[in-house]
């Protein structure tokens, strides 16, 4: 008979001392939820604190359908991650700017993402630009220091939001399909009815898709903007944050 931890490890492949789970044995390498994969949707957050959750899923969505059509790729690029706004080229970003004027969402984003175009050096959206008004340090760094806090555990509702804003983004510009037999998450019951077994149940099925939408099989991720972000952090101010559950 096996032993328990017989069990857990099966699935692992033994080389020397060291138990190689399945993911690695694939090529794929560990992801962190809070240092690689949060870094990337923190902008999302911004947004949704500053303007409520629907004005912010509908600004990114703008946001990145104008960005995916300009690109114009073969290869799908989830614009609801930061780093994928490193793919456009200045003629496109002055594109995106001008489109964003036009709907009027130009100062929102602005204005909501002023912690990290102000604070960072590298954010990767930083050519959207700081506000015309001043705002002081101290206020930046309060309004980051709440949008971590609120949107950090992945368990809870507020990360729950930016995880299944970036399978909503990729969903509607094309790059998401479920075969018939594969069950499909209800982002809205994730949004409107977080708490009911359909919400928690659809919660589960997101987190375990946004590892995937981080880490696609035989493509190496580059992971520079999430150290960038709390080696940053890290100097701007001491956060205590609850670590728990997360990674």
């Amino acid at each position: 008979m096996k032993t328990k931890k017989q069990k857990v490890l099966e699935d692992h492949k033994k080389v020397g001392s060291k138990f190689i789970p399945p993911m690695a044995q694939l090529g794929m390498t560990e992801v962190s939820y809070v240092n690689q994969i949060f870094p990337e949707m923190v902008w999302m957050g911004l947004i949704n604190q500053r303007e409520g959750v629907r004005t912010g899923i509908k600004v990114v969505e703008f946001m990145a359908k104008r960005s995916n059509d300009i690109k114009a790729s073969e290869k799908h690029i989830n614009f609801s991650l930061a780093s994928s706004y490193r793919e456009l080229g200045e003629e496109q970003k002055t594109q995106i700017i001008a489109d964003l004027k036009k709907e009027n969402f130009f100062s929102i984003i602005q204005q909501s993402l002023a912690p990290l175009t102000c604070l960072y050096d590298d954010f990767p959206m930083a050519f959207i630009g700081p506000p015309s008004e001043y705002i002081s340090r101290d206020t930046l760094i309060k309004a980051l220091k709440t949008c971590i806090s609120k949107c950090i555990n992945k368990y809870e509702q507020p990360g729950m939001i930016l995880q299944a804003t970036v399978i909503y983004i990729r969903a509607i510009v094309g790059g998401l399909v479920f075969s018939k037999d594969v069950e499909v998450p209800d982002l809205n019951k994730i949004i409107k009815d977080f708490d009911s077994e359909e919400g928690q149940s659809s919660a589960s099925l997101v987190r375990a898709m946004i590892m995937s939408e981080y880490m696609p099989l035989g493509e190496k991720k580059s992971d520079s903007w999430g150290r960038s972000f709390w080696n940053q952090g890290y100097k701007l101010d001491k956060c205590h944050f609850p670590w728990g559950k997360n990674e």
